[in-house]
C-alpha cells in the first residue's frame, strides 16, 4: 500500500480530487460508450496492435472490461484494492503481447476523450480543478500498469535462466556426490597406503574446499527455483537490528564499517523474519562488497506506520553505473570476482512474496540507496 500512497503523494492526489472524481461519476457515464468505441477504433487501424486479438469474442470481453475500468476511475475507494486491479492490468497487457507504446498510445486517448467530456459537463470557473483531478488519476493509473508491466516482465525474464540452471543443478548433483564419495574412498585408501601424507592431504582439501563451493552453489540455485514460502508474523524491528549486529558485528569491525540502524514510527512489522533477515543479509554484503578497503558507511532506516513499511538500505561505496544498476536483480549478474550473481535475486523473490517491492538508486562513487516497501499489518 505505500507504494500506492507515494505515486498519490507525488502526483498530489488529494480527497478533493477523489471527491471531483465520485461527483462525475453520474455525469460522465454516458460519455463511456463513446469512448470504449473511440478506443478499440484506433487501437484495431493498427496492423501490430491489431494482431494481439485473436477475435471478436475477446474483443467484445475487452470493451465490458473498459467500461468497468472508466467506472471505477470514477468511484474509489482509491485505496489499496484499487491499486491491484490496477496493477492487474500491466500484467494482463505483458500475457496478450500488447507492446508499451500500445499501452501509453490508448491511455492518452482515454485522457483526451476524459477531458473533452469534463470541459463539456463543467461551467468555466470550476472546469480546471475537474480537468486536473482527471488527469491526475489517469497518471496514476499508467504509473500502475506501466510498474507492474516491467515487474511482470522482470518475473517472465527471470524464469528461462532459472529454469536452465535448475535443470543443470538437478543434472550435476548425482555426479558432484559421487565425487564426494570416491574423494572419501581415496582418502582412507591413501591412509592405508605407505604414501607421504603431507603431499597428498593439501591437494585432497583443495579440492574437496572447490567441491564445497560447488555444492553449494548449486544448493543456492535449486532454492531459487522453489517457490518462497513466507510465513508472516509481527516482530520487532529491534529484534531484527540486534540479530544483524550479532552475525555480522565482528566482520564490520574487521572491515572498518560503521553500521546504523533506526527505526521511525510503529516498533512491529508484519514479516517472515527469517525471509527479511535473509534479504537484509544480502544486502548487508552488497554494501559490504562495495566500501573501499578503508571502510565506511551503511544506514539502515526503517519508517514504519499504519499505511506499511519503508525499509532504506544506504551505502557510500562506489555506487553503480546505469548499465549495472538495471541488471543488479539479474539471475546470475554478477560485478564480483567471487560473486554468484544469486543474492539479490532471491533477495527479490523474497521482497515479492512478501507482497512488497524493491528499487534502488545508485550514481558511480555516490554509493547506493536500496528502497524495500512492504504492506502493512496482519494479512489475514
Amino acid at each position: 500500500m505505500h507504494f500506492f500512497d507515494e505515486i498519490k503523494d507525488y502526483i498530489g492526489f488529494t480527497e478533493d480530487d477523489a471527491r471531483r472524481l465520485q461527483e462525475l461519476r453520474p455525469e460522465v457515464e454516458p460519455y463511456f460508450g463513446p469512448i470504449v468505441a473511440n478506443f478499440y477504433e484506433a487501437l484495431l487501424q493498427n496492423p501490430r496492435a491489431r494482431g494481439v486479438f485473436v477475435g471478436p469474442e475477446q474483443i467484445e470481453r475487452l470493451r465490458v472490461s473498459l467500461m468497468q475500468w472508466l467506472g471505477e476511475l470514477f468511484e474509489g475507494p482509491y485505496d489499496a484494492a484499487y491499486s491491484s486491479r490496477r496493477m492487474l492490468i500491466g500484467e494482463v497487457h505483458v500475457n496478450v503481447g500488447l507492446l508499451p507504446q500500445f499501452m501509453f498510445g490508448a491511455m492518452n486517448l482515454i485522457r483526451i476523450d476524459l477531458i473533452k467530456a469534463v470541459s463539456e459537463l463543467r461551467p468555466e470557473a470550476e472546469r480546471q480543478a475537474y480537468i486536473t483531478s482527471v488527469q491526475r488519476i489517469v497518471d496514476i493509473d499508467l504509473t500502475l500498469m506501466v510498474q507492474s508491466y516491467w515487474d511482470t516482465l522482470m518475473r517472465l525474464k527471470l524464469q528461462i535462466p532459472a529454469a536452465l540452471a535448475t535443470g543443470l543443478a538437478h543434472e550435476i548433483r548425482n555426479p558432484l556426490n559421487a565425487i564426494g564419495l570416491q574423494m572419501t574412498l581415496l582418502e582412507r585408501r591413501l591412509r592405508n597406503q605407505d604414501v607421504d601424507h603431507e603431499v597428498f592431504q593439501p591437494v585432497l582439501d583443495a579440492v574437496r574446499t572447490e567441491l564445497r563451493r560447488i555444492q553449494g552453489l548449486n544448493s543456492e540455485i535449486l532454492d531459487f527455483a522453489k517457490p518462497i514460502e513466507i510465513t508472516r508474523r509481527p516482530v520487532n524491528v529491534s529484534q531484527i537490528f540486534a540479530e544483524l549486529h550479532h552475525s555480522h558485528g565482528l566482520t564490520l569491525e574487521a572491515g572498518n564499517v560503521v553500521m546504523e540502524c533506526t527505526l521511525e514510527g510503529l516498533p512491529v512489522i508484519w514479516c517472515d523474519p527469517d525471509r527479511l533477515n535473509q534479504v537484509f543479509v544480502n544486502l548487508l554484503t552488497n554494501a559490504m562488497e562495495a566500501l573501499p578497503d578503508e571502510g565506511g558507511r551503511i544506514d539502515i532506516r526503517v519508517q514504519n506506520n499504519e499505511r506499511g513499511t519503508v525499509i532504506n538500505f544506504v551505502d557510500n561505496g562506489q555506487g553503480m553505473t546505469p548499465t549495472m544498476k538495471y541488471r543488479i536483480f539479474d539471475l546470475f549478474f554478477t560485478t564480483k570476482a567471487s560473486g554468484t550473481g544469486i543474492g539479490l535475486a532471491i533477495a527479490r523473490k523474497i521482497v515479492d512474496a512478501h507482497g512488497g517491492s524493491i528499487d534502488l538508486t545508485s550514481r558511480p562513487g555516490l554509493g547506493t540507496h536500496f528502497t524495500i516497501h512492504l504492506p502493512s499489518g496482519n494479512p489475514s
